[in-house]
């Protein structure tokens, strides 16, 4: 019996050597295809995806493979062409021989915030976008971009605009709305609480109240890092709404989709405030001395 255990242990392993050097070394791609890597996929979202397209055989070798080299997968569009090994595609991917970008702007991002990131995946230089595109906060649509290798800075502002007018053709859009939708944008947490945030805040409105958005503060300040207390009162700024009544000047970020059709189509249920949880979620209040109560009983 022992003899026998030894024998079918070796007779596996032989196996699984046999089939690690097949995808490694001899396995084709069936046909040409392009494959996408998006921003943020991992080695075995990756390897599970080549193997949905029939690109490879095992994603648990494609992920072995990988961690054994502590490689780290571009993204980007590729080019696979059917002669291709496994060990042809890890390498392909590593090194970043990408056909196209594949880039993702979240929404909430501030135009500062974009022109980094793009930097920092030397598509422009630091600063080329912020140069031209300034007078834009607001309307960059956060979005997934395939971008060719010979694009420029004002081709990506021009493209991300005209994604923003075809996304929101069929809404009433007026600069107001997209002020106040970048700033639901920076508050919510959850898809829930947008319209119930943007009620709020037209609540205030229409009572003439200030609106006392933390996120002016932080936009003003040039960082979403939290703010302390002496920063309601000492942040000289315009866009400071602690300080100043109505909109500022212009929106703080870039918002998505949800967020401005919050604004459109808000949840107006009478409230006046609001604090998010631990969680996340929101807590609203129609007084001042009701918030207080909910302030103390879960903060």
């Amino acid at each position: 019996m022992k003899k026998i255990i030894i024998y079918s242990t070796i007779i596996i392993l032989l196996i699984v050597l046999v089939l690690l050097t097949y995808e490694i070394f001899f396995r084709k791609a069936g046909k040409d295809i392009q494959f996408n890597i998006s921003q943020g996929e991992g080695t075995r979202d990756i390897a599970q995806n080549l193997r949905k397209d029939k690109l490879i055989f095992s994603s648990l070798t494609f992920s072995m493979y990988v961690y054994q080299r502590h490689w780290y997968l571009q993204p980007g569009v590729y080019n696979i062409s059917k002669n291709m090994t496994m060990l042809d595609m890890a390498r392909l991917f590593h090194e970043g021989k990408f056909q196209d970008y594949l880039i993702t702007i979240p929404e909430g991002w501030r135009l500062t915030q974009i022109d980094d990131y793009l930097a920092e995946k030397k598509i422009i230089k630091k600063g080329e976008l912020t140069k031209i595109a300034t007078a834009d906060e607001g309307y960059l649509f956060p979005d997934t971009y395939r971008l060719s290798k010979e694009v420029n800075t004002t081709e990506i502002r021009e493209e991300m605009i005209k994604n923003f007018n075809e996304k929101t053709a069929d809404l009433k859009i007026t600069p107001e709305v997209i002020i106040l939708a970048s700033i639901v944008e920076r508050e919510a947490k959850f898809d829930e609480d947008r319209p119930k945030i943007a009620g709020v805040y037209l609540n205030r409105q229409e009572k003439g109240m200030k609106l006392e958005a933390d996120p002016t503060i932080q936009y003003a300040k040039g960082s979403w890092e939290p703010i302390t207390a002496s920063d309601y009162k000492n942040v000289n700024s315009p866009y400071n709404t602690y300080l100043h009544e109505g909109l500022p000047p212009g929106p703080i970020c870039n918002p998505g989709l949800k967020s401005i059709e919050a604004v459109l189509f808000p949840q107006k249920d009478g409230f006046l405030y609001f604090f998010h949880k631990a969680d996340g979620h929101a807590v609203y209040s129609a007084t001042a001395e009701e918030h207080k109560a909910n302030l103390e009983k879960y903060q």
